[in-house]
């Protein structure tokens, strides 16, 4: 709005001192200085109100139904540049807020056109003329103001509508990751996993191996030492599986939910997929916090192929691997475990 009310601003200014230095007459002149000044008005009144919609509707109003007829029988008519002024009226307001309104000024604006030329050419003694030798500063000058002022709009719009869609583009891959990860761990969440297993791992299961970890004693971490460190804790141990499924490549890392994680990973053999199970078991053994130093975390964790023949579908997977998980931590903690 403001960059539209600017140009017409500007060439309401050009145009006027265009029609004092052509000396066609006092009318133009003005017309020019009327409308200059009711576009400072609408201005102020579209930045004291907010209603810039409305005042957007009201300017094409005033360019197309008052300001242009009137400079075109005070300012030559059709020996003069004015017919170029109406193509940009047109364009002014194409770039108005869609809406009946809109849609009515535009027929408006066009009979208001058709019967300026109807006038100007029946009846051609209410135009004032023009010299001739002020037609080629007239035109010269017309085409320079309205030429930048349309590509200054135009570039304007286009940037504008290019922002739009990386902002749109941006907000849509913002969205698809939040739908996809969980909020406190930043790891894929629980939807993502089903996913990653139902078209993914279940297409080729040969090679493909899931853990899942618990952290033991979180309960009470969370009772003695409140939520938000026991929430550090979980985000920490996050981290470190985190890094476990970059170093594998195409593998998936899900905080599973509560207290327990799962890493969905690719190895050659079930010796190598206890191996990197093991290794993140005793990472997490050596975390600490400085302002908690006598806490110490463990995990426990199962270990399974994803290619065994008891699982016919991934709900059955998880269940059967966080009911494993589930009996052996009962039993024995900071342990991993083969089902």
């Amino acid at each position: 709005f403001w960059v539209i009310m600017a140009l017409c601003f500007v060439v309401g200014i050009f145009s006027t001192i265009l029609s004092a230095y052509e000396r066609i007459g006092v009318v133009s002149v003005v017309v020019g200085s009327v409308c200059c000044i009711l576009f400072l008005v609408l201005s102020v009144f579209a930045y004291m109100t907010h209603l810039y919609a409305p005042s957007h509707l009201v300017m094409c109003a005033i360019v197309c139904m008052f300001l242009q007829p009137m400079l075109f029988f005070a300012c030559g008519g059709f020996s003069s540049a004015m017919p170029l002024y109406f193509i940009a009226g047109i364009l002014l307001l194409s770039l108005g807020p869609s809406g009946i309104a809109k849609r009515v000024l535009f027929v408006l604006s066009l009979c208001v056109y058709i019967a300026t030329f109807l006038v100007a050419s029946f009846y051609p003694h209410v135009v004032t003329p023009i010299s001739p030798d002020m037609k080629f500063v007239d035109m010269t000058v017309s085409l320079v103001v309205l030429g930048l002022g349309v590509f200054v709009l135009g570039s304007y719009v286009l940037r504008s509508y290019e922002n739009e869609l990386v902002e749109k583009k941006n907000l849509v891959a913002k969205l698809d990751f939040l739908a996809k990860h969980d909020s406190l761990t930043g790891l894929c969440n629980r939807r993502h996993l089903l996913d990653y297993l139902g078209n993914i791992v279940w297409l080729e299961r040969n090679g493909y191996y899931i853990a899942m970890y618990r952290v033991n004693n979180i309960e009470q971490i969370r009772e003695t030492q409140g939520p938000f460190f026991s929430d550090s804790v979980i985000c920490d141990v996050g981290r470190l599986i985190g890094q476990m499924g970059l170093v594998g490549g195409g593998e998936c890392v899900a905080y599973f939910g509560n207290h327990d994680f799962v890493h969905v990973m690719q190895a050659d053999s079930e010796i190598e997929a206890l191996a990197r199970a093991e290794k993140f078991r005793d990472e997490v053994t050596h975390l600490s916090w400085a302002e908690h130093p006598d806490v110490r975390i463990t995990v426990s964790g199962i270990v399974t192929a994803c290619s065994g023949r008891g699982y016919s579908n991934t709900t059955q997977l998880l269940q059967a691997v966080y009911g494993q998980l589930s009996h052996f931590n009962a039993i024995d903690k900071n342990t991993i475990r083969k089902i």
